[in-house]
């Protein structure tokens, strides 16, 4: 993907999302410096499904995530993943044993 093509996506991203992480939700800052792209809070471009996995670079299937979220990952899928920062996934298992009690 072209970096003009890139910065578009994240810029326009980045005002759809209001400047939150599609994984944990916490704000970003937005910035094309290279000091500035190396923060954990850096707004950085996202494929939901990864490109090893078939994902494309259309827009359907980019997000903004701040850099702390995009680089831990790793092979889970991004609704696993946002489940899991968001605590969702926990919260379920709590509610499930408090039902089998």
């Amino acid at each position: 993907m072209k970096t003009s093509t890139r910065r578009r996506y994240t810029l326009l991203l980045f005002e759809k999302q209001e400047g939150r992480c599609c994984y944990c939700g916490e704000h970003m800052i937005l910035s094309y410096r290279w000091r500035d792209q190396q923060r954990p809070d850096a707004a950085t471009l996202e494929h939901l499904k990864r490109r090893e996995d078939g994902g494309t670079d259309h827009p359907d299937n980019l997000a903004v995530a701040c850099r702390r979220c995009g680089d831990s990952r790793q092979e889970l899928d991004w609704l696993t993943y946002r489940s899991l920062k968001r605590g969702e996934i926990h919260e379920y298992a709590r509610s499930v044993e408090r039902a089998i009690s």
